[in-house]
């Protein structure tokens, strides 16, 4: 009997768990970990949920102080060096330009022709920069400008032209950084503007007068093709063409009827007809060698750009 017993014993020793109480034990394990890991992530997206509430709260609670916007210059030679001193962050956009005025005859206005403009930031002019401003780049500049607006008919001459230059940096209104706010609603500080649009800015005028200054009438006389004269002849710069008639009933057949003046050929104007603001001129063509092409319209947009010059 006692061996039964021992034998019964061992037997129910060495019996292997059931299949459910493994499955029991895994489940419940594999529950704590779900649990864990979703507190896990409840716990990191609550935590960037606070910093993107505070990030935004702070963004929108900040403000831009400048006490300070000062530009620093010195000219040695022909080369300006420019830098700016401001307590401003170095990701503010800010507009340079150094220039130099002067006066057209007739127009009380003032002008200006730079030597260097552009648009970048305070982080980049805090440092030295070197600036031509020799009175050649300028007086080539402002010839540039002459020639120009005498294509468009707004040729001017010179009256007179300032003995200094100028420096200008401002920081404008519409900056990226949404620390200043809408229109710059939150810079404040000393070096703030007071009155109208809340820029920080600064000007310094600089003597330095202009070898030769060019005073006195334009080389680019002015022709405005709005308004040219019955009667006189002028020669074109461009190709241009002559149309038959300004009011073509086939416009079609009209274009295939149009002729060319070249380049160095010219017209003499006969009359004018007013269409819908817009002068057309019925002219006398000829070629370079002032062989006759002929006659017919010439519409004043095709003469926009030229350098028209009249011919006696």
């Amino acid at each position: 009997m006692q061996n039964q017993d021992n034998t019964c014993t061992t037997s129910r020793s060495s019996r292997p768990a059931t299949p459910s109480a493994e499955l029991y034990v895994r489940d419940k394990k594999m529950e704590e970990n779900v649990i864990k890991n979703i507190m896990t992530h409840h716990t990191k997206l609550s935590f960037l949920l606070i910093l993107a509430v505070t990030f935004i709260t702070n963004t929108a609670d900040a403000q831009v102080v400048c006490n300070k916007f000062e530009l620093v210059t010195k000219v040695t030679g022909s080369t300006l060096e420019l830098s700016l001193d401001t307590d401003l962050p170095d990701n503010t956009v800010v507009m340079v330009s150094v220039s130099r005025s002067y006066l057209e005859k007739g127009n009380t206005a003032t002008y200006s022709v730079d030597y260097f403009s552009e648009k970048s930031t305070v982080g980049k002019w805090k440092s030295k920069h070197r600036i031509s401003v020799d009175s050649v780049k300028w007086k080539s500049a402002l010839r540039e400008k002459q020639e120009k607006m005498s294509r468009l008919g707004l040729g001017f001459d010179v009256a007179s032209i300032s003995e200094k230059i100028t420096a200008r940096m401002v920081a404008p209104i519409n900056q990226p950084d949404p620390r200043f706010g809408k229109q710059n609603s939150k810079l404040t500080g000393k070096a703030v503007r007071a009155t109208g649009l809340r820029v920080v800015e600064d000007e310094i005028e600089i003597d330095y007068p202009l070898d030769s200054p060019p005073v006195g009438k334009s080389p680019f006389p002015s022709l405005n093709p709005l308004e040219l004269e019955v009667g006189q002849t002028y020669i074109v710069t461009k190709q241009t063409p002559l149309m038959p008639s300004h009011s073509p009933a086939d416009p079609i057949a009209a274009l295939q009827k149009m002729k060319q003046i070249p380049e160095g050929g010219g017209f003499k104007v006969l009359d004018t007809f007013d269409k819908k603001g817009n002068p057309w001129y019925r002219v006398s063509a000829f070629d370079q060698r002032k062989k006759q092409i002929g006659t017919g319209w010439i519409n004043s947009t095709a003469l926009l750009g030229q350098q028209l010059k009249a011919y006696k």
